[in-house]
Order: C-alpha cells, then structure tokens, then sequence
C-alpha cells in the first residue's frame, strides 16, 4: 500500500465527504485551529484533498470509464440508432447519473481543497512562516491550491462555465450560487499556481514521489491550464438554450500561450524528469505499481490494489472471463480477467509509422480467451477497433489471482514528461510564428524514443529538421500527440482547443466510407467476383483490406507461461496484411491460415444486390451519430458546426440551485 493511501485513510475520518448532490463547498465541520495546529495535523488534512481523486467518482474510477466522446483515436463504435450514448454525442440516462457522481467527486475536492488553504492561511504556523522559500508548509499550502485547480480544470473542461467558489462555505444560501464564466477560474487557477510555484518541493524532495502534487507537477499543469485558457471551447447560446452553440476563443489567448511556454519550459531547463525508459517499460512498471520519480511520469492518480481502479480492467488488454468450476467468473490465467470495453480506433493504428515502438504497446489487434483447464490464448478484434494495452494485467509480475478484474491498484498518468515537451513545442511554435531550436528538440525527444536507435536519423532528425513552417509543425503536433497518449484521454480535449473536432469528425466519415469501397475494390478485383463501383484513392492505397493469421505457440521469453498461443501474421516479403495492403488479395485463405476482416469492415454488402454492391456500416452512420449521420452529412459544415463535446449539468445540481444554473448546447 502506498504511502499516500495510509494518510488518506486517516484522512477520511476527518473529512467527510458531501452528502448532497452539489453542496458545493459544504460548511466545515472540523475546528481549523485544532486541525491546522501542526505540521503533521496539516499533512493528515493535505491527503484528504485526494480523497475524492482516488475514489470510485475520480480518476482511477467513474471518470475514468465516462467523458468517453468518439474521436479519431479513442472510439467504440455503435451499430443502431436505438443504443445511442455520449460515445456519439447523445448521452445516455446511464451516462447522465455518471455524470452526477462525477460532478459531485469533482466538488467534494473543490471543498476539501478550499478548507485546507483557508485553514492553512488562518495557522499560527503560516504566520510565522517565510512566505520567499520553499518549506514543507508552503508546499502544503501549493498543494492545496494545484490540487484545486485539477478539479476546476475537469469541471470546465467537461461543462463549460461552472459554479466556483475560492473560499469555504459559511450558511447554506451561500451553496446556491451560478455558474461564474469558465475563463474567469482558469485565469484564477494559473495565477494561484504561479504565485506558489516557487514555494513548492520538487518530488525527488518528498517521500511520496511523484504520487502526490510537486513543483515540477505545478509547472506543467500551469502550461496545461494556459493551453486550455488560450484555446478554443464551445460557448453557449444565451438567445436559444437547444441550441449547441459556437466554438470562440477569447482575444487574450497568445498571452496564455507563452505562459504554457514559460512552465513547460521550466520543468524542461530544470532537468528533474526524462524519458529514460522504453515506452514499453513505462507501462511495465506502471501495472508493476513502480512510478520511478525522475522519468516520465510527473504526477500519477494513486490507486490501491482492491480499490476503485478501473485501470487493466475498463481500459487495458482485454482478457476474457468464464465461469469457473466454482460457478464464478475467472479466467486461466492467475492474472485474472477485463472488460476491454474502452477501444481505440482501427484507422488510428494504421496511421503509426510502422517502425514506431509506440505502437503495438499502445493498439492490440487480439484478446485473450481462456483454452482448456490452464491456458488462455489469442483471438482477433473486429468492429473497426483496437484493444488499449498500455494497462496489460499479463504485465503483472505478481499477479493478483484468476478472479480479479477491477481494483488493480494501478495508478493512472495525469501528467507525463511527454506531455510537457509537446505542450513546449506547441506553444513556442505558436508564439514565435514557426518551430524554434527549443521546439524542434522537444519533438525529437519524444521521437527518440518512438523509434530504435537506427531509425533516429530518418525517423527523428530528418523528420523534425523538415517541418520549416508553423503550420506544418503544428499539423505534427497534432498527430504526434495522438500517436503518444492514445488511450490516455486526451484527445477530447485537445481537438476541442485546437478548433478541430468537428472537422476531425466530418473526415472520418466519409473518409471511412470511402476506405471501405477501396478495401471492398482491393478485395475482390483480383477475382472472377463482379461488383459494381469499383473505387480507388492513393491515400488509402497502403490500407490492409483484410488480414490473414495463424495460431502458433506462445514465446516465452515475451509471454507469461498461462499463454499457449498467440496470433502470427501472414506475410508476402516485407509486407505484414494486418497493417498494410497486400499487392493483391486471394481468392481463398493462404493455406493454414485463417482471415479477419480489417478496412472492408467500413463497407457492408447490400442485400440481394447483384453484381455486388457497398453501403456504409452501421458503425460509421451511428457511432457520430449527435454530430454527422445519414440524415445530416450533406449539410453538416465542419468550419462552422461545433461538437457538442460538453456534458449536461446532472439533475440533482440544477434542482437544488434553484434556478440559478442551466443547462445549454441542447441539453
């Protein structure tokens, strides 16, 4: 058990969670001058800020699971108008009561943080203290505040405009407020960060690590917050409530753009963190509960094993379970089993450069499926997705039993090193009319470790060195972040700031749509088959219309003993057909092997249609289904139509508010 969790049990006895739906900043019930009369006393109220983080309505938990809005990297889809949830933009009954549990996670920090820093600021300690250095109490006092504005951060990111208080709450009118503009709390929250930043610890100087908020912590999420200020986000219609509303972006937004560039830049200069380890061991240790404090990994959620944590289960390589002799749901490998309901999109792993490490980390094309008494082995995707399997419980090196699944205790990345050089490079890139020195070197370490040491000068120097303007540096930023933190639940967020979900949506419309008709044309030009339209493009030219496998037995040097059989891929020469097209596809399966269905999956045969003929899957016209579908596409316009990206207020909030909140976008 980590160190943070032993505090924090004690915590909770302190700090009671809210009861009601958004009592937002409940009255304290604890005496400040008692709990703030010590260091020690501090600390224990410092952790009970994680609490809600931590819990089933925080990071590892609920929230981890929801705000999952299709994009071109994560993407499950959906096959029937009549199943419609927030993956297509029209949350769900089931969603909107995630909702409320996450908002109220969101709020019980918002008030737990809110009373530590007025506790702090009313101690005889703080008083006394030397507010121009770093000292365990004035980073006490910063943690409370960076940890505020996480929270804030995750409610305007996911609502809009937000109700927002700074101080702890006194009677209870003072609970129903309004909601207070969004770019009003995030400049609040960059300038707190900025004013504490220099009085904070770095996590090489705590004993919690990088498990608990830290200067360097501090820095990158002021970059992340003035990335989130300065970019764009949808804005309500006052005038029309049903209406989704405008994407805008405030005069102001160049200066929050060299704010991201000044701290992103300082924990760069100041040299606490690297990226040392492989991309693979970065997700070996994380599901081995190892967070080494000077690599990637910045600040983790901290989970517990038999806690809350949704990570290798909802999101991680999918195992799948079957009733045991016991009658309960197990899987043969002590490993224990997963849901693997969270995905990633088909067309997302064919965009990797084949040579980068990245991905086969990142996108699995198989599951795993119990065979026999003891073994477990693989089995192809479908449905136009990929598996996630940075969070694999096959990682385990001690593993938690056959009939575990959730509660893996495996902590989720808030914040990578990764992620500050690419927000640096945005930023500078944006500031400085085109990519600096600076730039171009935050990019090439990234790279650096995408690619094995003899493809450093094709696949970084040269790739980098070639991207001489400011719109093509950016263009690959955008895809580089993708390739980085697919599954990580950032691109949401991302493409809303940069002002391109919808037209990333719009694209894969009809591009999938027409991807299908050239993988269907790949498919059967080379046989006696007729069909009608046969449809060519030189982008998809290299996309694999189907692949072909076969089962041979598992590597035990890459696999744990439990695996019997893994997948291997046919081959004609260099050409691998599960992630490139073949020059021409057979009439019948390679001998020994057996086919799955790849990017002819876009296209489904009319019935009773001779010659041959395509229509769009079902997935492709429903899983946008809010934003783009079958009754719309002529007439959506991606330069002008916003993605209802943002979430309802729940229920229970606009009810006790009493009026004082509404709900906009069409909600």
């Amino acid at each position: 058990m980590r160190k943070i969790y032993i505090s924090v049990i004690a915590s909770i006895l302190l700090f009671a969670s809210c009861s009601d739906y958004l009592d937002v900043n409940s009255p304290s019930t604890f005496d400040k001058n008692y709990v703030f009369g010590s260091e020690s006393e501090i600390a224990t109220a410092v952790n009970g800020m994680y609490v809600p983080m931590v819990s089933g309505k925080g990071w590892v938990g609920v929230l981890l699971k929801k705000m999952l809005f299709n994009t071109d990297v994560e993407f499950s889809g959906l096959s029937t108008a009549s199943n419609l949830n927030e993956r297509a933009y029209v949350p769900s009954t089931g969603d909107i009561k995630s909702y409320g549990d996450i908002w109220t996670g969101m709020y019980d920090g918002v008030n737990r943080t809110n009373d530590v820093i007025e506790g702090i600021e009313q101690s005889p300690l703080f008083a006394a203290a030397d507010k121009t250095k770093p000292s365990r109490l004035m980073h006490y006092y910063g943690e409370a505040k960076v940890l505020r504005a996480m929270y804030y951060l995750e409610l305007v990111r996911n609502w809009g405009d937000v109700p927002y208080r700074r101080t702890s709450a006194g009677n209870k009118d003072e609970l129903f407020i309004g909601a207070t503009d969004r770019n009003t709390i995030l400049t609040d929250m960059i300038n707190d960060l900025i004013e504490v930043e220099p009085l904070m610890l770095y996590a090489e100087e705590s004993d919690r690590g990088v498990e608990a908020a830290s200067r360097e912590f501090c820095q990158a999420l002021i970059a992340r917050i003035a990335l989130q200020r300065g970019g764009w986000s949808l804005r309500p219609d006052y005038d029309n409530p049903a209406a989704v509303g405008a994407m805008e972006r405030s005069d102001d937004w160049k200066e929050y753009y060299k704010i991201a560039e000044e701290y992103a830049g300082k924990v760069i200069s100041e040299g606490k963190h690297s990226l040392a380890r492989s991309f693979r061991q970065v997700w070996v240790d994380e599901c081995n509960w190892i967070v080494p404090v000077a690599d990637d990994n910045i600040f983790d959620v901290p989970a517990k094993v038999g806690g809350s944590g949704e990570l290798a289960y909802s999101w991680g390589t999918y195992i799948v379970s079957s009733k045991n002799s016991e009658g309960v749901n197990a899987s043969n490998a002590p490993h224990g089993y997963s849901s693997g309901g969270a995905k990633l999109a088909l067309t997302y792993m064919l965009s990797f450069d084949k040579a980068d490490l990245r991905r086969d980390i990142t996108c699995e094309m198989f599951r795993y499926e119990n065979s026999g008494m003891s073994s477990i082995v693989q089995k192809p995707f479908s449905e136009l997705t990929v598996g996630c399997g940075k969070w694999n419980r096959l990682f385990m090196e001690s593993p938690l039993g056959s009939t575990s699944n959730k509660g893996t205790g495996i902590n989720y990345t808030y914040m990578r090193y990764a992620d500050v050089l690419l927000m640096y490079a945005e930023a500078a890139n944006e500031n400085h009319d085109g990519p600096t020195a600076g730039a171009k070197d935050a990019l090439k370490q990234v790279r650096k470790r995408a690619f094995a040491q003899e493809d450093h000068a094709e696949k970084v120097e040269a790739y980098v060195d070639a991207l001489g303007t400011k719109e093509d540096f950016f263009n690959a930023i955008v895809q580089e972040r993708a390739w980085e933190f697919g599954g990580e639940k950032h691109r949401r967020y991302d493409l809303a700031r940069w002002n391109l979900y919808g037209k990333t949506l719009y694209n894969l419309y009809f591009d999938w749509i027409e991807l299908g008709k050239v993988a269907r044309t790949k498919q059967y030009e080379n046989t006696t088959t007729p069909f009608e339209d046969p449809t060519y493009n030189a982008r998809f030219d290299s996309y694999p219309a189907v692949a072909y496998y076969k089962m041979v037995p598992a590597d035990k040097t890459l696999f744990p003993v439990c695996v019997a059989e893994t997948m291997d891929w046919y081959k004609e020469g260099d050409v691998n057909s599960y992630d490139e097209a073949l020059p021409a596809y057979p009439s019948k399966n390679p001998t020994g092997y057996s086919r799955v269905d790849m990017c002819v999956q876009y296209c489904t045969q009319v019935k009773n249609a001779s010659p041959r003929q395509w229509e769009p899957s079902a997935r492709i016209l429903h899983s946008f289904y809010g934003y783009i579908n079958a009754s719309n596409a002529g007439s959506v316009n991606p330069e002008t139509d916003p993605v209802r990206y943002l979430v309802p207020i729940p229920p229970d909030a606009l009810s006790s508010h009493q009026g004082l909140l509404k709900n906009y976008y069409g909600y």
